[in-house]
């Protein structure tokens, strides 16, 4: 079979779509409350739903490896592989390890040039090099992070790098574009993140992740996850989640409130939806819950005519490629919940 041919085929087998493939094999990790959606109806008809459900995401899944194909981000290429299979985990860590600087750092590769999510707006071509390896090696952190080879052999020389950059108020700071308010919101943005990216690999210094906390805890208010805050939701939750924190209950409410009634309002789309959720790695998040076949209903709504996702993007296909591999991403774990409860 064509290296292509047999790629295609291994996506098939991450949902479980039937005809011989069997269930997935992806083990099912709960990234909030989830609630299987069971309406008590008649047992054989639900079953029938959830397979047509399974059928469609393999589908959609598809057409989503295929549009990746045709876009020149490589990385977002090779960790469709690695998620569905195709390829080793390893192989995403080696080739992510070789191009580590001997500081430590790593350089950008396409999480952010391909539309990742939350990202301030950045002139990475004005960046200097400290901050440009800073973005670079946050960027290769939450790649692994998502493949779960936190434990490469470069993750822990990556880690000291990105503590070094941290300033003496606890914060890490890039360079953003926009007025006052928009460089304090980044300065969140990438405080959480950073932050919570080193909290869940087994390297980071407690006192590190205390200076990142009580710079977090100080700026933390309901209306900065509330009101147009996707970017800091996500920082938090994923700090939050991630670190251990006496801020941490109160704030994950907010942002767990926030995140459910965004995607009840259609204000925030599922595919950043489940971003956060995937990004936290959680077995919940309190304040949130969501039914599995919802999400991943709303999910394969809005993929794209050509497969991609994030349609109206103003920047063309090369800027969707991260939230294709998200949605992507997204589908497995939801197809390996319904694995986990098949009579939903």
């Amino acid at each position: 079979m064509p290296n292509r041919d047999r790629d295609l085929e291994r996506v098939g087998q991450r949902v479980g779509r039937r005809g011989g493939l069997g269930p997935t094999k992806f083990r099912c990790v709960s990234i909030v409350t989830l609630d299987t959606g069971n309406s008590g109806g008649n047992e054989a008809d639900d079953s029938a739903q959830i397979e047509a459900l399974r059928t469609r995401a393999a589908e959609h899944l598809e057409r989503a490896y295929r549009f990746l194909e045709t876009q020149p981000d490589q990385w977002a290429l090779l960790r469709a592989q690695v998620l569905c299979e195709a390829r080793p985990g390893e192989d995403l860590g080696r080739k992510l390890g070789e191009t580590q600087a001997e500081d430590g750092s790593l350089p950008p590769s396409t999480l952010m040039s391909g539309g990742g999510l939350g990202f301030p707006p950045t002139d990475l071509s004005s960046l200097d090099f400290r901050s440009l390896a800073l973005v670079g090696t946050l960027e290769a952190l939450l790649t692994v992070a998502d493949a779960r080879m936190l434990h490469a052999a470069w993750v822990e020389r990556a880690v000291r790098f990105v503590e070094s950059c941290q300033e003496p108020d606890g914060a890490y700071r890039v360079p953003a574009i926009g007025d006052a308010e928009a460089v304090a919101q980044a300065e969140v943005f990438w405080t959480g993140m950073i932050a919570g990216i080193l909290g869940r690999t087994p390297f980071s210094k407690t006192s590190h992740l205390e200076a990142a906390g009580v710079f977090l805890a100080t700026r933390f208010t309901p209306d900065s996850v509330e009101h147009d805050g996707y970017a800091a939701m996500l920082a938090y939750a994923h700090f939050y989640t991630n670190v251990p924190d006496e801020e941490a209950d109160e704030a994950l409410q907010w942002c767990g409130r926030a995140l459910e009634k965004g995607f009840r309002s259609r204000a925030v789309d599922a595919v950043a939806t489940l971003r956060v959720l995937l990004t936290c790695d959680a077995q919940a998040m309190p304040g949130a819950t969501f039914d599995v076949v919802e999400l991943l209903e709303q999910l394969l709504e809005e993929q794209a005519g050509d497969g991609g996702f994030a349609e109206l993007c103003a920047d063309g296909p090369a800027s969707r490629t991260t939230q294709t591999f998200d949605a992507m991403m997204a589908i497995v774990r939801l197809c390996a919940a319904l694995d986990a409860n098949p009579g939903a």
